[in-house]
């Protein structure tokens, strides 16, 4: 796989996708921390000075020779506030793990499916993937809908996997091979 230090922005309808910065953590705060917003995460970040650390910790990564994970901040447009996140973690040769998430209040409006479809664009044509894949939490009914309205396919559900320490539910897997995305419709 091709090393990239860092990722272009990618411009959807509604979004700017495009690398955390220290200036996104308050807007991150407001949104990583609430329990709707966690309940479906392995990640969980349980307080604002958790949330600073971890931008930090993104900011600080980017640039780097070796670098494989790339942590996003989903823009809106109109206001110019990061509403939504996203990354991409390089593995095995090509193939790179993707996962989403957004603010609360901006469910059920098409930004999930931005963040997506910009996170495969990400993948497959900039990180030179063959392959594509994500999990999804028990009982996250929306991401599940939004990993197939994106393209991905259910491969398997894991019924104890190690979410975080301590932690194990089910979980499902889905993908998306390079040939599928380079034929999905525009």
């Amino acid at each position: 796989m091709t090393t990239i230090a860092t990722l272009p922005a990618v411009e959807t309808q509604s979004l700017l996708v495009r690398e955390i910065e220290l200036g996104d953590a308050p807007a991150f705060c407001n949104f990583m921390t609430q329990d709707a917003y966690q309940r479906h995460i392995a990640m969980r970040l349980a307080s604002e000075q958790e949330v600073r650390a971890f931008v930090t910790r993104c900011v600080a990564r980017q640039g780097g020779d070796r670098r494989n994970c790339f942590h996003l901040a989903a823009e809106e447009k109109l206001s110019g506030e990061a509403i939504g996140d996203g990354f991409l973690i390089l593995q095995h040769p090509r193939t790179v793990e993707i996962g989403w998430g957004l603010h609360p209040a901006m469910w059920g409006m098409g930004l999930g499916t931005e963040i997506g479809q910009a996170l495969l664009g990400l993948a497959f044509e900039r990180l030179r993937a063959n392959s594509v894949w994500c999990k999804v939490m028990d009982g996250n009914a929306a991401s599940s809908k939004l990993a197939q309205r994106i393209g991905l396919r259910h491969l398997k559900t894991h019924p104890h996997y190690p979410a975080n320490p301590g932690r194990r539910c089910r979980v499902d897997f889905y993908a998306m091979d390079e040939s599928d995305y380079f034929n999905l419709a525009y």
